[in-house]
């Protein structure tokens, strides 16, 4: 069967419903193993991965899963693992991927924010917590760096002034353009690099930057999304990133002859053939390295 992934914007409101209702199921559903609910166990899996900084790296950015080649392959595993979660409340549930460029001109009023999906920013006068939507306050905790309750979901629309807009299509089709995949010295600092562009860290001038595309998104939406840490508290940040994961789709189809570096020699967890913290083998029983996600469709998912 082929996971079919279509725009925020063209699902139903069954459709809606139902992937907020798995969403929801995996916060109360408990792990056997950890006794955590099977949502913060993913929240920490990205907690955990994002703690493992390199410390090689010149830049101090780089991380298992952050700021070097493997970014789009973690990513792309980490949805799809979570995606499987899901279908195990909902049969045939799939994760919706939000085209920011859709919502460059308004981005306040963009459908994901409606009450019958994500809901909307955070009150200003209550710690920026959200109370509207099926995420609002009473209906959904997030959890901090050691995985205790902190409170409610935290957002802030629009409040960055490092991001106070969201990418545009020009911006995407500069990220479309640009090979290779990655090059040394294969961190923030990477130039040219779809990679590294598309993570965010290039400016339109190749330059690094820090603020654009998916992280720009990250602080557009604020909150517990400005957290390179604990961003997935938030289920936009799903949506978000199957986005970026069919952005990297578009680019792999565009460029064939473009292969996925480095193959060897590069930083540890980046190269290849390296297994990918937490999957490991090790830390959990599940092993994936950047070659076993390179071929979306052989992973039986498509968008749409």
């Amino acid at each position: 069967m082929t996971n079919i992934r279509k725009n925020v914007r063209d699902l139903t409101s069954f459709e809606k419903q139902c992937f907020i209702q798995a969403i929801k199921g995996l916060k109360t559903k408990i792990s056997p193993i950890t006794g955590r609910s099977i949502y913060d166990e993913y929240v920490l899996w990205h907690i955990n991965a994002t703690q493992r900084s390199d410390p090689s790296d010149s830049r101090g950015l780089r991380n298992t899963a952050h700021g070097g080649p493997a970014f789009l392959a973690w990513h792309r595993y980490y949805l799809l693992r979570f995606e499987k979660q899901l279908q195990q409340v909902v049969p045939g549930v799939t994760i919706p991927y939000w085209d920011w460029t859709q919502d460059t001109n308004d981005p306040l009023n963009s459908p994901i924010w409606a009450a019958d999906f994500m809901g909307g920013t955070g009150d200003p006068l209550a710690n920026n917590v959200v109370k509207t939507g099926p995420f609002a306050a009473g209906q959904w905790v997030t959890i901090n760096l050691n995985g205790n309750p902190k409170g409610g979901l935290q957002r802030r629309l629009g409040q960055s002034t490092s991001a106070p807009t969201l990418p545009t299509q020009t911006d995407v089709n500069i990220s479309l353009g640009e090979i290779p995949y990655d090059k040394a010295p294969w961190n923030a600092g990477s130039s040219p690099s779809y990679r590294n562009r598309t993570e965010g860290y290039l400016n339109a001038q190749g330059v690094f930057g820090k603020r654009q595309l998916h992280n720009q998104v990250h602080a557009w939406i604020g909150g517990d999304m400005s957290s390179p840490h604990i961003s997935p508290n938030d289920p936009v940040f799903f949506i978000h990133h199957a986005n970026v994961d069919r952005l990297w789709a578009i680019w792999q189809a565009k460029n064939p002859a473009q292969q996925y570096a480095p193959t060897g020699g590069g930083p540890s967890g980046h190269n290849l053939y390296d297994l990918m913290y937490p999957w490991d083998g090790t830390t959990t029983s599940l092993t994936a390295r950047p070659v076993d996600v390179l071929n979306l469709s052989q992973l039986g998912c498509t968008y749409v």
